[in-house]
């Protein structure tokens, strides 16, 4: 069960709708981190002198330094605590958002997409570590769907509104005002969440900090689970960097028409994690995981072959049953994992980002190779493998689980 693994008194926090509130908006900058500029490529690659794709590649670098830094991050929040770390994090975010509107060439990008990663690996998995601690049960799997539906508010409101902006005072002031809320958000963390009251009586050793992961090493359904999740990142990011390019170049759409695609992309994504919060989903999780990703590969495909009022109805749909294999997924190594939350859900989420990162560098190279039409018939390739990885062998499932305890 889910016992114990933070600094965070239960009694403080469980029920508490401003804090929810508070890292469901921690968790919606995490995703404006990542897609605030992506509506803008077309017109960044303009000013900054360079290329869509290069572009689309300082996501994919940002995504790997991420997976990289989330190993050290989920131990350590174990350790230490989660809130000065989810403030550091939305520092960095609100730092790359700024820098990111200020930017005078293309080699500046390159930094910032590091200060990026930082902020990626410290607020998107501790979000999820901090509501899998504080609540149970079935209000655990509800609060899992908010936070995660508060990742879908990006497209739906962040998204429209900025490239509502964008079209007025052009790219640099939209990213400018993202970056502003941000630091205001970084205010709240400060202000909502209880200080960190842990102080570990041992000295830190690295050897310490990856122990954190042997009770994962050692149960396969909880590998097959992150499996999943970096396969199912592939097909659902190497969609996702470059659609606001596809929409721009192929389908001839403006800025503010790729904002409403996005929106209603976002639609879709909330009703995935408001579903995958439910009971329905709960009943029969590994088998919505699978059928989700199968749905979403065939959507994929459709999408990248359709015309623009095709791509209008079929995103929604994709949006939501790639958000819902997500819940699942989250909900269940909640339950299942016997690591603590720190290290599962940043281990989650780093994993989430390297799947993200080598679909981003798919999707870029089936776009030089082969367009986008390459790229429909290569990112389902991910979504079919994920849906075969979800199924337990019969050993996975054979033993008691462990508990988890700080």
């Amino acid at each position: 069960m889910n016992t114990g693994r933070t600094d965070v008194p239960a009694s403080a926090l469980s029920g508490t709708r401003l804090a929810l509130a508070t890292l469901c908006v921690a968790a919606f900058f995490a995703a404006m981190n990542f897609i605030a500029a992506s509506p803008f490529y077309a017109d960044m690659a303009d000013d900054l002198d360079t290329t869509v794709p290069l572009l689309g590649q300082l996501a994919t670098v940002m995504l790997l330094i991420s997976a990289a830094l989330g190993l050290f991050v989920g131990p350590l929040a174990d350790r230490y605590g989660i809130r000065w770390l989810l403030t550091l994090g939305m520092g960095a975010i609100s730092l790359n958002l700024l820098g990111t509107a200020a930017t005078p060439s293309y080699t500046m990008l390159v930094p910032l997409a590091v200060v990026g990663a930082l902020g990626d690996a410290l607020v998107f998995g501790l979000a999820f570590a901090l509501v899998s601690t504080i609540f149970a049960a079935e209000a655990r799997r509800r609060a899992i769907g908010w936070t995660m539906a508060s990742l879908s508010v990006a497209p739906v409101l962040g998204v429209p509104i900025l490239t509502t902006i964008g079209g007025f005072s052009g790219w640099r002031m939209a990213i400018g005002i993202a970056g502003t809320l941000a630091v205001a958000a970084t205010w709240m963390v400060i202000a909502v969440l209880p200080a960190d009251g842990r102080r570990p009586n041992t000295p830190l050793r690295v050897r310490a900090l990856f122990d954190a992961y042997a009770p994962v090493r050692a149960h396969s359904a909880t590998k097959r689970l992150l499996a999943v999740t970096v396969l199912r990142a592939g097909w659902m990011f190497g969609l996702l960097t470059y659609i606001g390019a596809y929409l721009r170049d192929d389908l001839g759409e403006s800025t503010e028409r790729v904002g409403l695609y996005y929106m209603v992309a976002g639609v879709g994504t909330t009703l995935g994690s408001l579903a995958g919060g439910s009971r329905l989903a709960a009943i029969a999780p590994r088998p919505t995981i699978a059928a989700a990703n199968v749905i979403g590969g065939v959507l994929t495909a459709l999408v990248l072959w359709s015309p623009a009022p095709v791509v209008m109805l079929l995103l929604p749909l994709l949006a939501m049953v790639g958000v819902l294999a997500s819940v699942c997924i989250t909900a269940l190594l909640a339950v299942e994992s016997p690591a603590q939350a720190g290290t599962t859900m940043v281990l989650n989420a780093s994993l989430l980002n390297l799947g993200a990162a080598v679909g981003a560098a798919a999707g870029g190279a089936l776009l030089a190779v082969g367009g986008y039409h390459a790229m429909a018939l290569g990112l389902p390739i991910f979504a079919a493998a994920a849906a075969l990885m979800v199924w337990p062998q019969r050993a996975d499932m054979s033993g008691p689980m462990t508990a988890r305890t700080g």
